[in-house]
């Protein structure tokens, strides 16, 4: 039995490819990629907030060196995909409930079309002047 992982097939935090193809996508169908870019942001978000943490903790002297720090950045970048992509802190579903359109009904539609006209048709409102 063969347990090793296929890492192309997951997301990847330097993907240049996976970039184009959401650019692409959030031409084509903004609607599509709203989730996926909600998790690209939420990613960063927890990138920057692990990145946080790490500077509160004290350093030891064991993997202070350069490389060290390269690689643990490069973990934490990997970590924050990862997360966002399995629900993260779930900042991705917020962005995408607050900016896709809630359907409307027939009704709400016509009060806001009447009160559309009604603010056209009628001049704004002024103090009276006596003659």
């Amino acid at each position: 039995m063969n347990s090793t992982r296929d890492v192309s097939a997951g997301v990847l935090f330097h993907d240049p490819a996976g970039m184009s193809a959401l650019k692409r996508e959030a031409t084509e169908d903004p609607a599509k990629a709203l989730l996926p870019v909600a998790k690209q942001f939420e990613s960063l978000y927890l990138q920057m907030m692990l990145k946080s943490m790490r500077a509160a903790v004290p350093e030891s002297d064991l993997f202070n060196d350069e490389s060290g720090k390269a690689y643990r950045d490069m973990f934490d970048s990997q970590l924050s995909v990862n997360l966002a992509e399995q629900g993260g802190i779930g900042l991705a579903k917020v962005m995408v409930k607050q900016l896709t359109p809630a359907p409307q009904s027939a009704q709400t539609q016509a009060l806001q079309l009447s009160l559309r006209q009604s603010a056209v048709v009628s001049p704004p409102a002024t103090g009276s002047v006596d003659p």
